[in-house]
């Protein structure tokens, strides 16, 4: 039986070093932190670096206290040989006889297309059949559109979607990875019984306290391909930030408290994923899901939100330009040759 779903829950990519280097007892040192605090719910994959395998070993002798997620990554075709064979070194690196949640990381042209991606039926197929070995408990999609959510989910029974979602990012865009959560898939998830779990509710620490705005990002940091923290926009979200870090201060909370009850103040929010890489990040949180905010809150903090600058709105939270065509390949490699 797995846990119930905890409303706030732990992020594992920065866990894996995508966000710079985390060493082994810090590592662990966070998840004790979110465990301490109620966070059952784990949420890792094997393009998480080394995520898996360092949550294998932290969780020994404590497993069946959290519900625990991972996901499957676009690197080749979603077959069933493929899927099969990502699962099995996602149990093996984690230590474990089932995965709680087994997630489809994105569409299956995510990043590329593959000549051989299987139909909408042999995609549910295989995730049926994965269902049915019992190393998986529930399926869920991440970053799918609504049409591809509707589709998969009258042939498999679809457990949770996780998207993007926080103050500043909700809206869609014309590259289809940029989804209309708050129009599209918060209102279908709703209609059809199928949690939401937010993820990066921080918008990947622009929604953080006291930030630099001369910071630079290092390439062993994601941030540093992303076009919001680029040296020639990133001041204007820190900017952003302040303004909304004081008002939050005004009401007596953190800026990062601010974030997390705002997402989860958004109907149809079952859990939100914190991406934190040390205890003290997660002691920082506390409290914030008892914080109620009401209509006036989100009337002043869309005010806020507003006053960003158009050039530093136009720059987008995901991109794929840093992940060439040697990364996919690394990534299968990686996933057939252990």
């Amino acid at each position: 039986m797995a846990k119930a779903l905890s409303r706030l829950g732990l992020g594992c990519y920065p866990l894996g070093g995508g966000y710079g280097p985390v060493a082994d007892d810090e590592a662990k040192a966070t998840v004790d932190a979110a465990l301490a605090s109620g966070w059952t719910l784990l949420d890792t994959a094997e393009a998480y670096l080394e995520s898996e395998t360092r949550l294998g070993h932290i969780l020994q002798g404590r497993r069946d206290g959290v519900f625990l997620a991972t996901k499957v990554f676009p690197c080749q075709a979603y077959s069933f040989a493929n899927m099969r064979r990502a699962l099995d070194n996602s149990l093996r690196k984690l230590q474990t006889d089932r995965i709680d949640l087994y997630q489809l990381h994105g569409p299956q042209d995510w990043v590329t297309a593959f000549a051989d991606s299987p139909s909408t039926e042999e995609l549910a197929d295989s995730l049926n059949r994965l269902l049915a070995s019992g190393d998986i408990l529930n399926v869920g999609v991440c970053n799918l559109p609504k049409p591809a959510l509707q589709a998969l989910n009258e042939r498999v029974p679809l457990f949770s979607t996780q998207n993007l979602l926080s103050i500043l990012d909700r809206e869609g865009g014309d590259d289809g990875i940029h989804l209309a959560v708050e129009q599209e898939i918060l209102p279908w998830a709703r209609a059809h019984d199928v949690a939401f779990l937010a993820f990066s509710p921080l918008a990947r620490g622009l929604l953080s306290d006291n930030l630099d705005p001369n910071r630079v990002f290092s390439p062993d940091d994601e941030r540093y391909f992303l076009p919001r923290f680029s040296p020639e926009v990133y001041p204007d979200w820190v900017a952003l930030a302040q303004r909304l870090q004081d008002w939050a201060k005004d009401h007596g909370h953190s800026l990062v408290h601010l974030a997390v009850a705002w997402t989860l103040s958004v109907p149809g929010v079952t859990s939100t994923l914190i991406g934190a890489k040390s205890p003290q990040q997660i002691e920082a949180i506390a409290g914030a899901e008892s914080w109620v905010l009401s209509p006036q809150d989100l009337n002043e903090i869309e005010d806020l939100v507003a006053t960003l600058p158009e050039s530093a709105q136009a720059a987008k939270s995901i991109v794929w330009d840093h992940f060439p065509p040697s990364a996919l390949a690394g990534m299968v490699e990686k996933r057939h040759g252990e």
